[in-house]
């Protein structure tokens, strides 16, 4: 595998000129199809040069940003993620003020893309900081973009801001101790040295990851992420479950790398991940809102996603990749689905009751929903069945016999909630549904065929759809990021 130490990934300044260009346009004369159209014009250009970097970093070390195959994988998922985003977004009602949207909704959703991609790319603690900031103030104001005489959004927003500000606190405090620790600001865990006493650099770990856990929504720190999901837009929900989640756990696999983890580690990530399988799909079962049962299933599928960063090793790589394409692209089609359907305020499509009759109206839209619900609950023949099977596969390889229980069950109470979505569409509806026969736009409609076709694609052929991406070695060691920071 190479790796680089690089003076700046290409993708971001790209980004930082798109938004530029946005912000100048938006000053000169206001247009939203304009700003959205530059948005995923932009995205589109830093995909093509997602692989290349300007300049060298110094031989010393202190390098700010790395450049190699799993940060391009996760910028790669990030980008293709942020796109869709904008096109479910995407409101074609420039007449109704009521319903468009304004030309700082797809800046800050390109702002809190630049935040992820910086995290995704950061080799210090200092950018990785820097991106997560950018990501938390942009999803403050995303959450707030909801048209209604009500104010679930700007509660939601508040709790975000509250539990967001004390969890960066947090791990701020963490990464100080670090830089006490070591006397340098590498994005590493620091280690313990002959005349330091033991308790700091474990301190410093611990606080940098509660703050991780925080972000990832992991319990016991998930409370704020139902509210939050429930409260904000479609689309930006999808945001919070894809694209912060996919820079988290990316930083998260960056920092601790995948072997010679602290031997402390594996007794916070035992009971971590228990905890998030069990209460992410217990909670989902109280769900009568499809948006939070969605906010429950992100937070088991962190559950499931630990389990591999737990067992290092050379099915590890493969697991987690496949996973996370598998996860983005199945939640992906179901808030697309969900967007088809919804009002602008966010009021018709969210209720579980509502998709009652789908089969018999929209048959296409109820199949490919389908599809997308038995991929994220782990049945053929979505790409989610594979990826939880690979899942299964590292735990069986390190032996971790009571983490494979509780995946079993927690997937068990998964497909029951994920199938009574299924029934429900499929029931006779008893009235007719006007948001079940409102008109779909067309680049929505496109969106959900070629997420479908994703699923389908990855589905039957595993390993031909991630070889072409990523070989099996995508993720970094500790030794191999080690040599890299020499």
């Amino acid at each position: 595998m190479i790796e680089h130490d690089v003076f700046l990934p290409t993708s971001l300044p790209v980004l930082c000129v798109g938004i530029t260009v946005m912000l100048a346009a938006t000053a000169w004369r206001r247009s939203t199809n304009r700003s959205f159209l530059t948005g995923l014009a932009t995205l589109l250009l830093a995909l093509v040069f997602v692989g290349h970097h300007t300049g060298t970093a110094r031989d010393n070390g202190d390098s700010l940003f790395i450049q190699d195959q799993w940060a391009n994988y996760t910028a790669i998922l990030i980008m293709f993620s942020s796109m869709c985003i904008l096109l479910i977004s995407w409101r074609n009602d420039a007449n109704d003020r009521t319903t468009s949207l304004v030309d700082e909704y797809p800046l800050l959703c390109m702002l809190g893309t630049l935040g992820a991609l910086t995290m995704v790319f950061s080799a210090n603690y200092m950018p990785f900081f820097l991106g997560l900031e950018i990501l938390g103030v942009s999803l403050m104001g995303l959450v707030t973009f909801r048209h209604r005489p009500v104010m679930p959004g700007y509660e939601a927003a508040m709790k975000y801001l509250i539990l967001s500000g004390v969890s960066s606190a947090i791990l701020l405090f963490g990464v100080g101790l670090a830089y006490g620790v070591t006397g340098s600001l590498r994005f590493m865990p620091p280690a313990t040295t002959g005349d330091i006493y033991p308790a700091l650099p474990v301190a410093a770990t611990i606080m940098i990851l509660i703050g991780m856990f925080f972000k990832l929504s992991a319990v016991p720190f998930h409370m704020w992420l139902l509210d939050v999901m429930e409260g904000a837009p479609v689309p930006v929900a999808a945001f919070l479950a894809v694209v912060s989640k996919i820079a988290i756990f990316s930083s998260l696999i960056r920092y601790f790398g995948t072997g010679n983890q602290p031997p402390f580690l594996n007794d916070i990530l035992y009971v971590v991940i228990i905890l998030t399988i069990m209460g992410g799909n217990l909670l989902a079962l109280r769900q009568t809102s499809l948006t939070r049962l969605l906010a429950c299933s992100s937070i088991a599928h962190v559950g499931y996603l630990l389990i591999a960063f737990l067992c290092p090793g050379r099915l590890q790589s493969g697991a987690i990749t496949i996973y996370l394409l598998a996860y983005t692209a199945s939640t992906l089609g179901v808030f697309a689905t969900i967007a088809a359907f919804a009002t602008p305020d966010g009021s018709d499509g969210a209720v579980i009751a509502q998709w009652k009759g789908l089969f018999f109206t929209r048959p296409f839209l109820a199949s490919s929903m389908s599809l997308m619900l038995l991929s994220l609950a782990g049945i053929p023949p979505g790409i989610g069945f594979f990826a939880k099977f690979e899942i299964a596969a590292t735990g069986v390889e390190y032996q971790r016999n009571l983490l494979l229980g509780v995946l079993i069950i927690g997937s068990i109470i998964g497909l029951y909630y994920y199938l009574n979505i299924i029934r429900v569409m499929m029931s006779a509806p008893s009235l007719p549904s006007a948001s079940l026969n409102r008109h779909i736009r067309p680049e929505l409609m496109a969106l959900v065929i070629v997420l479908t076709i994703i699923v389908v694609i990855g589905g039957l052929f595993p390993a031909r759809a991630l070889h072409p991406l990523l070989p099996v070695s995508a993720i970094p060691s500790d030794t191999e990021a080690e040599m890299t920071m020499r």
